[in-house]
């Protein structure tokens, strides 16, 4: 599975930092945070009442393990949220969406390396 969105390019500038989560993001009405929270948690999306977008990044991970997360939480914006009202649980990576979103991130930071 690919996400157009990702194209080859965008995700290369990213891993090597040449372009940071939040311009892009800021673009698209997504605001990205870097923010310290606990190590057991790499980041998550929620959409606010007025439909924005939010995602957060542990800041106490490194830069590819943003990098990964940011792609896997895309994955949820562009293609899980629009689908299902919500997702509620810090204990989902398990499910269905998370294996999938985790497979995306993978697969594309793979594919750019």
């Amino acid at each position: 599975m690919a996400i157009d969105f990702l194209d080859k390019p965008l995700v290369k500038a990213l891993l090597n930092q040449e372009i940071p989560f939040y311009e892009l993001m800021t673009a698209y009405d997504i605001q990205v945070s870097i923010a310290n929270i606990d190590t057991c948690i790499y980041g998550f999306t929620y959409v606010s009442r007025q439909g924005n977008y939010y995602l957060i990044l542990n800041g106490n991970t490194d830069y590819e393990t943003q990098c990964k997360v940011f792609i896997h939480e895309l994955k949820h914006i562009l293609e899980d949220c629009p689908k299902q009202s919500y997702y509620i649980g810090l204990d989902m990576q398990y499910k269905y969406i998370e294996i999938e979103a985790d497979k995306v991130a993978e697969d594309i930071v793979k594919y750019c390396r």
